[in-house]
């Protein structure tokens, strides 16, 4: 259920990117941190990075528990996979918390 609730979460998110794209072709810096300082995009932004690692842990660790059998290698396995989205994660708040913040 995760998955798919992410999965259509990300689907809106992209729509309304793309059509800010549609509407306006040509953004310059000025535009794109005027339009990422925005609080509610700042908000949209974080929901689509937790939407986005909520669908990637979802389908991975259904791919590992498939396919690896060995359980102290499904272990080892899982938890890079944890660690590797917690630090995507992380490394993406950051940048939106930069990026928001006022120049």
């Amino acid at each position: 259920m995760l998955q798919r609730v992410s999965a259509v979460y990300l689907a809106v998110f992209l729509a309304y990117v793309l059509a800010r794209f549609w509407l306006y072709p040509h953004p310059d810096f000025n535009d794109w941190h005027a339009w990422f300082s925005q609080p509610a995009m700042t908000i949209a932004s974080a929901g689509c990075v937790l939407a986005l690692l909520s669908h990637a842990w979802v389908g991975l660790r259904d791919v590992v528990l498939d396919y690896i059998h060995h359980l102290g290698l499904r272990l080892v396995t899982l938890t890079l996979i944890a660690f590797l989205l917690a630090g995507c994660g992380f490394w993406a708040v950051r940048t939106l918390l930069v990026v928001s913040a006022p120049a």
